[in-house]
């Protein structure tokens, strides 16, 4: 079977005719567009970043540089495929990636277009996820937690001044959360949600989640049918894996190279780092 994923590649000279509604048109077109030499530092992909979305997201597990970039930090094993941050209600409509250092060997940024795995799952699977939602349950440290309410509500400057209480006001407007204050102030969640996406860029259905994802700074998630303590099907599971992997292909860096991801359709993972000095940092956004 050819891989489906695919990538747009815009090279530098035509960056500066760029404008929002032409990026997101060439967005809907694979999920991934690849921006060839297209920052000369992490300050200029930052401000990039910001003049094309609506507001910013971020992971609280990593330190912002320059407003909006976070310098990847996940160690060196390889990172299954998922959606950024989609095991949780603070799933960003867009992710990108800007290559600092590129590595001369390996250790790729990997993407695989959840719109082809739907179409290639059997009747069985789509069936299941049509019909069931999953549920990601998981503790949350304390200080993970008030670093992102003070990001959500920016008059907060000390994480001291988070409450558990500014926390449900953030995610109030979301029905599929489930949040518990724990004894030593960490947090416990339940976000329940479908494995199958449409995104606000591209509305074809996608298998777009984070059920192959990593838990490299955080509590490995538990993953259950929704409504139930079940786990997902083995044969389900297997599946996945296969067609995934069918459909997985890898992003070569080269330095100043950066890229953006339809967070909702498009899965991304990391090959093994066997070149230490690999450098890239991440961004998250809403259109």
């Amino acid at each position: 079977m050819n891989k489906s994923t695919s990538v747009t590649k815009i090279p530098n000279s035509e960056l500066s005719i760029l404008n929002k509604d032409i990026l997101l048109k060439k967005l809907s077109l694979n999920g991934v567009i690849l921006f060839e030499k297209g920052a000369k530092d992490v300050l200029e992909f930052a401000k990039f970043v910001r003049n094309n979305s609506s507001k910013l997201s971020m992971d609280p597990a990593r330190t912002i540089e320059s407003g909006a970039a976070q310098l990847v930090d996940a160690g060196t094993d390889a990172v299954g495929l998922h959606c950024e941050n989609g095991n949780s209600p603070f799933w960003p409509d867009l992710c990108w990636f800007y290559c600092q250092e590129a590595p001369p060997i390996g250790s790729q940024t990997t993407i695989c277009d959840g719109v082809a795995v739907y179409e290639q799952l059997s009747s069985k699977a789509k069936t299941f996820f049509l019909e069931k939602d999953i549920c990601y349950s998981r503790n949350v440290p304390e200080e993970k937690w008030k670093k992102l309410v003070c990001h959500y509500i920016p008059e907060l400057n000390d994480i001291n001044s988070a409450t558990f209480e500014h926390l449900n006001e953030i995610v109030s407007e979301t029905e599929n959360i489930k949040l518990t204050l724990n004894e030593d102030n960490s947090i416990f969640y339940q976000f329940t949600v479908s494995a199958l996406q449409s995104s606000l860029v591209n509305n074809k259905l996608a298998f777009a989640n984070s059920i192959l994802g990593p838990s490299f700074n955080y509590e490995k998630p538990r993953i259950t049918i929704a409504g139930t303590e079940q786990p997902i099907p083995s044969e389900i599971l297997d599946e996945i894996s296969k067609i995934t992997e069918l459909n997985t292909i890898p992003i070569d860096w080269d330095d100043n190279d950066f890229v953006l991801i339809d967070n909702r359709r498009v899965m991304h993972g990391r090959y093994k780092i066997i070149d230490e000095r690999r450098k890239i940092f991440n961004a998250l956004s809403y259109v």
